[in-house]
């Protein structure tokens, strides 16, 4: 085991961390117990995981850059970040997010005390509008529904790392996720996408229903619109509407499923939706002009009269 390190519990009951996700607090000062911080190993996407109570004015916290991005989430108290040489108050229910190039340290009153959780994720923030800048911070005033949340998630986290498991990994992932979407909440970031981003949406969705046939009532829904702008949208980017675009996708995936000699006309039609291959039948010639079953099969020579 390395020097320094033991395994340590999570709570009373909970399983036991290796050693190599434990660090103890450094001796001097009184920043906090040292069982309230955890490093993780690689290939975690959660680099570190602190939480409790810190006493950052004995003596402050220099700055320095950290090895990723720096959560920093107050539930009591009233510390400060040290960045760019000022001190910037941070009171309970704030969160920051410093870049990984920003130099952050912490400070307070001397004798007082702030609650606080820490996370340091290998991986940026997968939105832009909760991202930093290179080399700076932000910051983000939260509800009471907010912090709730972020306390649970960062529970969460903890619970996950004693796993230590392949799933864990999946779970630390889906909740950086979920810490942005909350912080995204946080800011009345509800832009609405481009259009050209809502249009490959509904291609996207397009590709993944070819047998949906009542197409616009499951469209509207996925992407948050009204059969009018969907129908503008498709015009727009499509010249057609969305019930002639789907059709075309049906038609042309028919035909690329029966250039394979393995694919019966009747199994594709089944896929498409189609109850009854008669209609699948009509609907293919009227848009190629030509029998189904007429396609020319791959590795299979026409016979000749």
């Amino acid at each position: 085991m390395p020097m320094g390190r033991t395994p340590v519990a999570l709570r009373p009951g909970e399983a036991l961390l290796g050693p190599e996700w434990y660090t103890p607090l450094p001796k001097s000062g009184k920043h906090g117990g040292p069982q309230l911080r955890l490093f993780g190993p690689g290939p975690s996407e959660l680099g570190y995981l602190s939480w409790g109570r810190r006493f950052y004015g004995e003596p402050p916290l220099a700055p320095r850059p950290r090895e990723g991005w720096h959560y920093f989430m107050v539930l009591e108290g009233n510390p400060s970040l040290i960045v760019g040489g000022k001190s910037v108050p941070i009171p309970a229910g704030t969160v920051s997010i410093g870049d990984p190039d920003c130099p952050i340290g912490h400070s307070d009153e001397p004798g007082r005390s702030c609650k606080m959780l820490t996370w340091i994720w290998r991986v940026p923030p997968a939105h832009s509008a909760v991202r930093p800048k290179k080399g700076g911070y932000l910051r983000f005033s939260l509800e009471p529904n907010q912090i709730r949340r972020l306390t649970h998630l960062h529970m969460e986290c903890r619970a996950a790392v004693a796993d230590s498991t392949e799933r864990s990994l999946l779970q630390l992932r889906a909740t950086h996720l979920l810490m942005d979407l909350c912080l995204l909440e946080a800011l009345g970031n509800r832009r609405e996408p481009d259009e050209a981003v809502r249009f490959d949406l509904a291609i996207h969705y397009l590709h993944n229903h070819p047998s949906e046939h009542a197409i616009l009532p499951g469209l509207c829904e996925y992407l948050q619109v009204s059969k009018a702008s969907l129908n503008r949208l498709f015009r727009k980017h499509a010249g057609k509407s969305p019930r002639g675009f789907a059709h075309e996708m049906r038609m042309h995936w028919a035909r690329e499923q029966m250039a394979d000699p393995k694919r019966s006309v009747k199994s594709v039609s089944y896929a498409l939706g189609y109850r009854h291959l008669p209609d699948f039948s009509r609907a293919f010639r009227r848009y190629f002009g030509m029998s189904a079953s007429d396609v020319p099969r791959a590795g299979i020579i026409p016979t000749t009269q």
